[in-house]
């Protein structure tokens, strides 16, 4: 009997330390979410022929690159961290920031 009870507890040790990572996996996929939805946003932005200059402007050299630095890169690295080192995302921002800013005549600071 002392046997059963053992091996069921072990089960549950288990079983319940198993779950808290998918808890975070949970909290990382939604942040992730939500800073990548901001991100296309900027992009619907950055696309947008009827996007006024001075907008655009502040998205590209400002918005865009901060949230791309401070929330996304984070966010991703917490998410896939095998997938994905800083120094490529960061090489990913420069030419997407490249992109839109020979694409739209925009020179950043």
């Amino acid at each position: 009997m002392k046997r059963i009870l053992l091996i069921g507890f072990v089960s549950m040790l288990f079983v319940g330390c198993n779950k808290q990572p998918e808890v975070k996996s949970d909290k990382a996929q939604e942040s992730f979410e939500v800073v990548d939805n901001k991100i296309s946003a900027y992009m619907d932005t950055l696309d947008n022929p009827d996007t006024p200059k001075e907008e655009q402007t502040r998205v590209l050299c400002k918005d865009y690159p901060e949230l791309y630095e401070s929330q996304y890169v984070p966010a991703l690295l917490k998410l896939a961290p095998k997938d994905y080192t800083k120094e490529k995302l960061m090489s990913d921002l420069k030419v997407s920031t490249d992109y839109y800013s020979q694409k739209l005549n925009i020179l950043c600071d």
